[in-house]
Parts: C-alpha cells; sequence; structure tokens
C-alpha cells in the first residue's frame, strides 16, 4: 500500500565546499572542490520518503529567482508534489556547507523565502487532503503548532524534527506543540537541550538518533545498534533516518524494527555526498540483507 505523507520546512541551495580542515576564527583554508545541491531537511525527508516508493507532498516557500527554478525541478524529478508550494517576493533559501576529509561539517545559514512559513501560511483542507501523515522538519513551535493541530482536527498522525537551533530555547518553547505531536525526532545533543525526562511523557514517542551509537526509544528502553560503515558526509543522514523510520513506523512494523530500518538507511546515506542521497528501497533492502537482517529486507523487496 502506497503512503501519502506531507512535509513542510526549509527548500534551500546547498553550496558545498571541500576542504582539507574546517577553519578557525581569522584562519583562511583553500576550497579543493565545490558542489551544488538541493537542500533543506524537509526536501531531503520528502526524498528519502519517495524513494522508498511513497508518495511524499512537499509544503513551503521558495524565492522569485532562478534558484527557486532549480528548486522545484530538482523536487520534481525526485517524485515530489511541488502543487502546494508557494514563491515569495524574498531569495530561496542557501546554506553554505564546508566539509573535511573526515566528514565532519560547519553551515552557515541565510533563510530568505523559509521564513514565509508562518500560521495561516497554508490552506490545511486544501494542503492536507488525502494525506496519511505530516512532518515538519525546522520549522518554528508557532507555525508547528498551528500546523498540527490543523493536521490533528483532519484525523492526520504527526511528527516533528525541531533541530538544534529550536531545542537551544529549552523545553518550554515547545512543550504546547506536543500535545499535537505523535513522534518527536531529537539527537543527543538536542534532547540534552531540551533536558527532557522521558519517564514523565507518555506522547510523544521520543526518538532519539544517536549518530555511530545508533538510535533509541527511551521511553520503551529499546536500542538499536548503529551499522559500521566509513563516513563520506554526515549531511542529511538524520534526515535519511526520519524518512525510513516514518515509512516503518506508519507500515505498523515493531518499534525496535522500525529504528533498525532507520539506521541503516542512515548509514546508507554517510557512505554517499549529498544530503538528498538516501537510499532507495531495494537498496536498503540490498543492505539489510547484507547485514544479516533478512527478516527486514524482504519488508522493502517488491
Amino acid at each position: 500500500m502506497t503512503l501519502k505523507f506531507a512535509v513542510s520546512g526549509n527548500a534551500n541551495i546547498d553550496i558545498y565546499y571541500f576542504v582539507e580542515k574546517i577553519p578557525q576564527p581569522d584562519e583562511a583554508v583553500e576550497a579543493l572542490e565545490i558542489r551544488t545541491s538541493l537542500g533543506g531537511a524537509a526536501t531531503n525527508i520528502a526524498t528519502g520518503i519517495s524513494k522508498l516508493g511513497h508518495y511524499a507532498r512537499f509544503i513551503g516557500f521558495v524565492g522569485s529567482d532562478p534558484e527557486a527554478t532549480e528548486v522545484l525541478s530538482e523536487l520534481k524529478q525526485r517524485g515530489i508534489d511541488v502543487a502546494y508550494v508557494k514563491s515569495s517576493s524574498k531569495q530561496t533559501g542557501r546554506v553554505i556547507v564546508l566539509l573535511d576529509k573526515e566528514g565532519r561539517r560547519a553551515m552557515i545559514a541565510h533563510r530568505g523565502a523559509n521564513s514565509e512559513l508562518r500560521p495561516g501560511a497554508f490552506n490545511p483542507e486544501e494542503t492536507l487532503r488525502g494525506i496519511d501523515h505530516l512532518h515538519l522538519s525546522s520549522t518554528s513551535p508557532e507555525y508547528s503548532y498551528w500546523f498540527f493541530r490543523e493536521a490533528k482536527k483532519m484525523g492526520i498522525s504527526t511528527s516533528w524534527d525541531p533541530g538544534m537551533t529550536i531545542c537551544l530555547r529549552g523545553f518550554k518553547s515547545i512543550k504546547n506543540v506536543l500535545q499535537y505531536v505523535d513522534v518527536l525526532f531529537l539527537n543527543e545533543r538536542e534532547n540534552e537541550a531540551l533536558k527532557i525526562d522521558p519517564a514523565s511523557i507518555e506522547k510523544p514517542l521520543i526518538i532519539i538518533k544517536k549518530g555511530s551509537e545508533g538510535s533509541e526509544a527511551p521511553q520503551y528502553k529499546i536500542k538499536a545498534e548503529a551499522f559500521r560503515v566509513k563516513a563520506l558526509d554526515a549531511t542529511g543522514a538524520g534526515d535519511a533516518f526520519d524518512a525510513a523510520f516514518l515509512v516503518a513506523w506508519k507500515r505498523k512494523i515493531g518499534l525496535k524494527e522500525s529504528l533498525v530500518i532507520a539506521n541503516a538507511a542512515g548509514a546508507i546515506k554517510v557512505t554517499r555526498f549529498g544530503a538528498h542521497s538516501s537510499p532507495t528501497a531495494s537498496e536498503l533492502a540490498e543492505f539489510l540483507e547484507k547485514k544479516g537482517r533478512e527478516d527486514l529486507a524482504r519488508l522493502f523487496k517488491p
């Protein structure tokens, strides 16, 4: 069965500078290579969902510039529905990524048109028509509260990956949003910033991404070890994880198994350049089979 996901958040042009090392203040380093790519956590997750064989609708803003055409064209090529993307007079979002040989990164972001993501920016009855699940990435608590509340009125399940910028504001800044969230994705640093005690929270389901240490669902004391791979580019690994977890979770695959599947997607992603290079269903199946998880691999085979 094909699931229908709506994903809202930032759409960016990512500009990668490959360097020997990340420069310190007042230090200059030479760029060994420069590449550009479509970015933004929400576009990465929509891509991951589409590559796993499900419908993905992107809801967001682009500018009125050549980069906007590039973003929309790339999204369409990835099989993502862009019918509800709006244009802004501001520039399309951009992110400069400095990437060293060890896969470590530093980033500078300009939100541009993404700053238009505010309560009331879209008509929920139109943008969420026919949707099974709404996911938001790196969106403000105000926008998230509004959109999740509207989704819940329509009986749609929800998930949120707020990102570090939001988490640094503390738990109080997101507490009111969580009543409308089914799954909350955090990495270890974000979880530490929020200081959440999982034992004191029944809802939402909290999923903590731990990179090379795997992932866990602390409320259920369930952990899944990471797969060992050689990392090339960690950009977008968390987004690949989110996409795979949501597909598995909505398919009602077990929680531990969903974490394993998501870990596999993240592991595949870090071996490739580009935030968008999450695996297809067949690539995920092949990886899981090689790692001895034939039971999960068959779930993603034709």
